[in-house]
């Protein structure tokens, strides 16, 4: 299969603008012989695509793609006739909610610590960097989860500096949770910002300790601001190349199209110099972080164009289950009440990070600027005071929240009366699958097992009416989108366990699945108009992957190898 080029999108725009006739257009490309899903629900299934320029111009059998090249037809023969040998065509897959600057981080400098068994080799990770590293200059890392340790011990508390201090004395170090909702600390790094055992908790945040009132190096949510304002901008890495690494990190899993979370307007504009510049190749929907949006975007337009739009915020509710600042309606089970400090023996439900009525503010602000509004919410009470929030703001304005398309992003924990709530708001459920065969092993320790009923709850929701936007929360998990296919379709880890899958009722089916990472994601963005699906009129927006992941064995899903990324009927990823 040889690689291919596009004629450009201003060429296809100043055609069609000047009538000019198809005969006269560059011959397109048929892609023939292939299984391809296209997931438009019309047609959901071709044989054969036609391509002229950024645009494809027919779905179906060979003959079909024919008749529309008519005129401008390829020579048979020519190397615009791809033979895709039985191989599976997909629409462009879709991450709706990723990271892309953390991504690429993990690439260009931060140590992954992902898949480490032991705080040990957590240590030993970071130590290797430090010997590298001239001494005074901070040592990043993130991805350590201490309930993927070997031992028993390490799973059930968070760990403390005390290790890692004597072995990095010499470096600020600074270690981000794999959820991001929690971080360690060592000695040197504390000490460069001014952290002391008299330091306190800020709203929304925690900063942990033991029971002599001593420092563990863990901050918890916004406590983790206390350490973060202390990290030099040159230590965090070049944002540009941090763009870069991500980007063909995600072509080559194929994803063509990212919705960023938390882009600061700097990024934003650097993003959209990337894309006037030819670089930026993946489409990107980024969000404003909510601390900058509202006076953002009484300033400035919402920003759309087909590579990167800037016309949403992203807020936060609540933490994370996993560090146990998901904000929940009743105690946490493995942790019902607070342990130290003057809430000593209050109830423990986790943290609000920010208020519901600056959520509710926030809405408002979106739905009179049109922009959208995208929060994170992860507890049952987190879900359902955003969801309370939201349709304050809609019946104070007058809007149409569903047209608005505002997001919950996550909705990992929702109580029985709330998931309909989704379908009759309007309000897309933006999901991640791996997070839930990620956590599955200690939702029900957290919240137990009546709970844990409306946990990761797909099904249910999809049922309801509900819209589902499937994602990943890269780098908290890999951005390669088989992994988040597998997981939605079984509910299960890579072993295959447990048998039929965690809480199997919740299950999406294949077509479900696709349609997630594929037409729904892009409805979350707006942008179904013209990608999300193979159909007659769209931007050419395909891959080409190497097994039929709507009919193999399951088992065979987390292995698919991407062979070709295609976006604007361009060529951006062909496997070596």
């Amino acid at each position: 299969m040889k690689p291919t080029r596009t004629v450009g999108l201003f060429f296809a725009v100043l055609c069609a603008c000047l009538g000019i006739p198809r005969a006269h257009a560059e011959p397109g490309f048929v892609y023939f012989n292939a299984t391809v899903y296209t997931a438009d629900p019309e047609r959901p299934r071709a044989e054969a695509i036609a391509v002229r320029g950024s645009t494809i111009v027919a779905v179906g059998t060979r003959e079909d793609a024919i008749r529309a090249l008519r005129g401008t037809q390829p020579p048979v023969g020519s190397d615009k006739w791809i033979d895709l040998r039985g191989r599976t065509m997909l629409p462009g897959l879709i991450d709706a909610h990723g990271h892309l600057a953390g991504l690429g981080a993990l690439r260009v400098g931060v140590v992954d610590l992902a898949g480490t068994t032991s705080y040990a080799e957590v240590i030993e990770r970071i130590a290797a960097r430090a010997a590298e590293t001239p001494k005074g200059e901070w040592v990043l890392g993130r991805g350590w989860d201490n309930e993927s340790w070997d031992n028993p011990d390490d799973q059930k508390a968070l760990p403390t500096h005390d290790a890692l201090s004597a072995a990095v004395p010499d470096h600020p170090v600074w270690l981000a949770r794999v959820d991001g909702h929690a971080a360690l600390a060592n000695r040197a790094a504390m000490d460069a910002a001014d952290i002391s055992p008299e330091t306190t908790s800020p709203d929304g945040g925690e900063v942990l300790r033991r029971d002599d009132g001593s420092l563990t190096g863990v901050f918890v949510d916004n406590a983790e601001s206390l350490v973060e304002r202390a990290i030099p901008a040159a230590a965090r890495g070049d944002p540009e190349s941090m763009i870069r690494a991500a980007q063909q990190a995600c072509l080559s899993a194929g994803l063509t199209s990212v919705h960023d979370m938390g882009v600061h307007p700097a990024t934003a504009a650097l993003y959209r110099d990337l894309s006037e510049r030819g670089v930026l190749k993946l489409r990107v929907h980024a969000a404003c972080p909510s601390a900058f949006a509202m006076r953002y975007f009484e300033e400035n337009e919402p920003y759309r164009s087909e590579r990167f739009t800037y016309a949403s915020a992203k807020a936060y509710i609540d933490g994370a289950m996993g560090s146990r600042g998901a904000w929940l309606l009743a105690p946490y089970d493995d942790r019902p009440a607070y342990t130290e400090g003057e809430r000593a023996g209050q109830p423990y439900t986790g943290l609000s990070v920010q208020e519901p009525a600056f959520i509710e503010a926030l809405a408002r602000h979106g739905l009179e600027k049109g922009y959208q509004v995208f929060t994170h919410a992860i507890g049952d009470r987190g879900n359902r005071e955003v969801l309370d929030a939201y349709e304050r703001a809609a019946k104070s304005t007058g809007r149409n929240l569903a047209a608005a398309r505002f997001r919950v992003e996550h909705a990992q924990l929702l109580a029985p009366s709330d998931i309909p709530r989704f379908a009759e708001l309007g309000v897309i459920a933006s999901m991640q699958p791996t997070h839930c065969t990620s956590d599955m092993r200690w939702v029900e320790d957290r919240v137990g097992t009546k709970r844990a009923a409306g946990a990761y709850a797909w099904a249910s929701l999809l049922n309801s009416g509900a819209l589902i936007a499937g994602g990943s929360d890269f780098p908290v998990e890999s951005h390669n989108p088989f992994l988040g296919f597998y997981a939605a379709i079984t509910r299960q880890n890579a072993e295959g366990m447990p048998d039929r899958g965690w809480r199997p009722e919740e299950r999406m089916t294949r077509a479900q699945a696709l349609r997630s990472m594929t037409l729904d994601a892009a409805r979350g963005a707006f942008m179904e108009t013209f990608t999300g699906s193979l159909t007659t009129g769209k931007r050419a927006d395909f891959i080409v992957i190497n097994r039929d992941i709507m009919a193999c064995d399951p088992a065979e899903i987390p292995g698919t190898r991407v062979l070709q990324t295609f976006i604007d009927g361009e060529q951006v990823y062909l496997a070596d």
